[in-house]
């Protein structure tokens, strides 16, 4: 029989998620992968192989639980999907963090022309969010909220372009009040309200 696992999963990909939002793939040596996460080297590659392993696995759990969960929060269940736009960019900086560690997914694609093995993931979660303004413009547009004229897949395509700029800024510590702005911005995009639906 094979000694007991003691040590969970989840809170390793955890901890190895909050580990590269701080210092990124290259950044994170396996000394600071060991002391983040409490797995000693043969463990680390039993279980990832490596640390490309370890990062693609901690990469794929921040797209299920962090990208997914905030798609959902805000641009797929508010009742007013308008609203619901605006609060997905202002959560992504009013985080109360100082300094913020930034988004994984955008430091990945920020960093991935030396990490081609994330790819896939960085693709995958992009796709996510933009998937996620393209159903919350569909449903202001439906509602009323928004002009009928207005073209959805060049606006969500175009919300997360300024949407992943924004969280670049973010991590580079760009003022709140310079972050807010960006933010109106990004909603003026998406033209004006249906006049008695503001």
């Amino acid at each position: 029989m094979g000694r007991k696992q003691l040590w969970d999963r989840t809170e390793v990909l955890a901890s190895a998620m909050r580990l590269f939002r701080r210092r990124g793939y290259l950044g994170a040596s396996l000394r600071d992968i060991e002391e983040a996460t409490g797995l000693h080297p043969g463990s680390l590659y039993r279980v990832f192989q490596n640390k490309d392993g370890l990062f693609r696995a901690a990469l794929d759990a921040y797209n299920d639980q962090v990208v997914q969960g905030r798609v959902r929060a805000h641009l797929l269940e508010p009742a007013d999907p308008v609203a619901g736009i605006r609060s997905f960019f202002t959560s992504a900086f009013e985080t109360g963090l100082d300094p913020d560690p930034g988004c994984l997914l955008t430091n990945t694609a920020v960093e991935s022309f030396t990490v081609p093995q994330a790819a896939d993931a960085v693709h995958r979660g992009l796709e996510t969010i933009e998937s996620g303004f393209t159903e919350a413009l569909t449903r202001a547009r439906n509602l009323g909220r928004l002009s009928a004229d207005l073209d959805v897949e060049v606006s969500a395509a175009h919300l997360l372009t300024l949407y992943q700029g924004l969280l670049v800024l973010v991590r580079a510590g760009t003022p709140i009040t310079k972050l807010h702005t960006i933010t109106d911005g990004a909603m003026a995009s998406i033209g004006p309200e249906e006049e008695g639906q503001r």
